[in-house]
């Protein structure tokens, strides 16, 4: 499919690809979706894909004609799956065509990102009223509905570029969707062009925005959530055409990365296949084996606008894209062939998100006062990513100074290039304004005190049924137990040399002292 963004060519054919993080296997002979010469012609792609009532359906732009429109727009097909890899299309394709002229969407349809909510399908779509003048500042994404994914209605516009300054201000398309249940709230990844190198494209990246409705959305404070490598890299003046998977709390994206120029290529518009993986959707953690597809040298297939499923049924990811790779015989010329785009397909095992292989640990709960810090530790990455950000000295290191002014359980992302995981810590913060005002008219006073690390430690006072607490400097608490019957109220062998706070709770009274270590 002819893209706005910039020029797809072709050298030759390649044979599967095998590379990391998940072990992508690319099946590149014939494509799983193209049109038939015999019957009409059509360039296919834009491939969004989920699993639904046991069946894998996909949404996918084709440029084309029709009997009753002589000029080649962007149209929006159908097609489902029982194996993710043989194809039945829709008999009445297009399932969504442009828009009545004068409208917004009345030249182009393309990039559609597909969600099913619980309630109905929602289709999110790129458009354009002014494609074949090559304007790109009219683009916007809009949204249609439908109770089946068959027969749609459209809801207009949701989301409009940014301004001409800003970072998607003169080009935005390829939704891709999320939804949370429990929040009732939507999320759209997207993909920008700024106006750098106007009128051309400049550089692309990754936004989000984010709705409680599915209309009405909002654009992320801190977009791009997802940035251009460093030159040189392969994603060195792109990022674009996320796809993503959730898993057990792991936010996947698949990602087309866009370099100013491969010399082991030899090609400008060779694109490659980039991984990342996030808590939360707003920050992202590049994986260290990227890319995780590319094509072989010499060759300048691409890889464009993913579509990605996790398939239970086989233990596979199912990946579906974009490609100027295939090869067509002209009906009316015996011997003559041309290229067009049409969508292919990979799949790979899940073997670094959760590996056995995984060798991880994370700090234990601990409990704080009011006020008090504790530090986290997480181990056995080379990145971390933690969640949420609230009381956090940083989120984006192994061990971070934690201050929260209420319990709170963290999660860590840990990922290395052999194991992507999450641990989690909770910090539970005991409220001292809570103490209960019918205090002990007396002083408690602990012995012996200095006391070395292998005394017991003694108190002026006979306990019944209480608990205690022994905290640090830091506020973190080292020793938590109870003192049933006497004034024997614990073993200083449990605690390094040191100042420590002791609380003392009876029924309605709290006694607090301190104890030197020495």
């Amino acid at each position: 499919m002819k893209k706005k963004i910039y020029i797809i060519s072709l050298l030759m054919f390649f044979n599967n690809i095998i590379f990391a993080q998940t072990d992508w296997t690319y099946f590149s002979e014939e494509p799983i979706l193209s049109m038939d010469p015999l019957v009409s012609w059509g360039a296919y792609g834009q491939p969004t894909v989920i699993i639904h009532n046991d069946t894998i359906k996909m949404w996918y732009a084709v440029a084309e004609t029709t009997p009753t429109d002589p000029v080649m727009r962007g149209r929006i097909h159908y097609a489902w799956s029982l194996d993710g890899f043989t194809w039945n299309k829709h008999q009445n394709n297009p399932v969504l065509d442009v828009g009545e002229v004068g409208q917004w969407d009345d030249e182009w349809l393309d990039t559609p990102g597909i969600l099913w909510d619980g309630n109905e399908f929602k289709l999110y779509y790129y458009a354009d009223a002014e494609y074949f003048a090559g304007n790109l500042d009219n683009t916007a994404i809009g949204l249609a509905t439908s109770p089946d994914g068959i027969n749609w209605t459209r809801q207009g516009k949701v989301l409009d570029m940014g301004a001409p300054d800003e970072w998607d201000g003169h080009h935005i398309e390829l939704p891709a969707l999320y939804y949370d249940s429990e929040l009732g709230l939507y999320a759209m990844l997207y993909t920008g062009a700024d106006r750098s190198n106007y009128p051309n494209v400049g550089f692309i990246k990754i936004g989000l925005a984010l709705s409680f409705d599915g209309h009405d959305w909002f654009k992320w404070d801190e977009n791009p959530v997802m940035d251009v490598g460093s030159y040189p890299s392969f994603n060195d003046i792109g990022v674009a055409g996320p796809a993503l998977v959730e898993t057990d709390g792991i936010f996947e994206m698949w990602y087309s990365g866009i370099q100013a120029f491969d010399p082991e290529i030899n090609s400008y518009d060779s694109l490659k296949v980039g991984y990342a993986v996030s808590l939360n959707g707003t920050s992202w953690i590049q994986y260290p084996g990227n890319p995780v597809m590319t094509a072989t040298p010499g060759d300048s297939t691409v890889f464009w606008a993913f579509g990605v499923v996790w398939d239970d049924s086989d233990e596979l990811y199912k990946m579906y894209f974009e490609s100027h790779h295939w090869q067509y015989e002209e009906p009316s010329q015996p011997g003559v062939f041309n290229t067009i785009n049409a969508i292919f397909y990979a799949t790979a095992p899940r073997t670094v998100i959760y590996s056995p292989d995984c060798s991880t640990s994370v700090s234990d709960n601990i409990t704080i006062f009011t006020g008090g810090s504790t530090q986290l530790e997480a181990h056995g990455g080379e990145f971390y990513q933690w969640d949420p950000a609230d009381g956090l000295s940083s989120t984006d290191v192994s061990n971070p100074i934690a201050s929260p002014e209420e319990t709170t359980t963290y999660t860590v992302l840990i990922v290395s290039e052999n194991c992507i995981t999450k641990e989690e810590v909770t910090v539970t913060v005991f409220d001292n304004s809570q103490i209960n005002e019918n205090f002990v008219d007396f002083q408690l006073k602990v012995f012996p005190n200095p006391a070395k690390p292998n005394s017991e430690i003694f108190a002026n006072y006979n306990f019944r049924n209480a608990s205690i607490t022994v905290s640090n400097v830091l506020g973190q608490v080292v020793y938590a137990g109870t003192v049933n019957d006497g004034n024997k109220i614990f073993d200083a062998s449990i605690l390094n040399p040191g100042f420590y706070n002791i609380r003392i709770a009876e029924n309605k009274s709290i006694y607090n002292t301190k104890i030197i270590i020495e």
